[in-house]
């Protein structure tokens, strides 16, 4: 459970007491406002401490995802991104799929006043939507883990046959793909418009964590951009790829 920005310890601990009723008690916290760690949260916790001793704090979203394999990200709100959305019990029975075969997945949720913002949704290859009354859609952060945590625990605990799945990368390899592209794009003046820039580049960024690419195929995205990048070679020059005798 990766908590981005959250604002009260309070709400940390109550969120550490339903993970921990669910069995879930992998916490990760992204800028916490208050810093960490934080009093307030052992006074909530409901002797989940273990799970709030066992928190690591990371100073940017990228940090916090960098060893999974995929994310999922919890946000009531409508995006312009073309990221599937699921309920909760359709995304935590993929959850579980997926930790069946061995990945590391992690499951986004937002600040209290904010929820999620845009470019942390782009991380997402699914968007998890509460079923939740349309005219008072709103849940606190707590709730809102518990909800998933309940739906992940039925799951978890159903008879389901997983086949052999090649992982993904991890997302830290991913993310390093992505900034050697932004950057090469930027050199070749890709971004002309600087206000839309964000919104661009929150699109393509998700487009390629919605693909979820294997290993293979990372590398043959990193060499097409290589080989996009490099100065093509003039007639009569040596053949890079080949060293003469001597």
């Amino acid at each position: 459970m990766v908590l981005v920005e959250p604002q009260l310890g309070e709400n940390i601990g109550m969120c550490a007491r339903a993970m921990l009723n669910c069995g879930l008690d992998r916490l990760r916290l992204v800028r916490p406002r208050d810093g960490w760690p934080n009093p307030a949260a052992l006074a909530t916790a409901a002797d989940a401490d273990a799970v709030l001793e066992g928190a690591e704090v990371f100073a940017t979203l990228d940090e916090a995802i960098a060893d999974c394999h995929h994310v999922v990200a919890t946000t009531s709100r409508s995006r312009a991104l073309a990221v599937p959305v699921e309920s909760a019990e359709s995304s935590a029975r993929q959850v579980v799929d997926w930790g069946r075969g061995g990945a590391r997945v992690a499951v986004l949720f937002g600040a209290e006043a904010s929820g999620l913002d845009t470019p942390s949704v782009a991380r997402a290859e699914r968007i998890l939507r509460f079923d939740t009354n349309a005219e008072f859609p709103s849940l606190n952060l707590a709730q809102s883990v518990l909800l998933f945590g309940w739906e992940w625990r039925r799951a978890s605990v159903a008879e389901r046959v997983v086949g052999d799945e090649v992982l993904p990368v991890l997302k830290g390899d991913l993310s390093r793909f992505l900034e050697r592209l932004v950057s090469s794009l930027e050199r070749r003046d890709f971004f002309l418009t600087p206000e839309l820039r964000p919104t661009t580049e929150a699109v393509l960024r998700n487009f390629f964590h919605r693909s979820a690419p294997r290993e293979r195929e990372m590398a043959l995205l990193h060499g097409i951009l290589t080989a996009l990048t490099r100065e093509p070679r003039r007639q009569g020059d040596p053949d890079p790829g080949h060293e003469s005798a001597s």
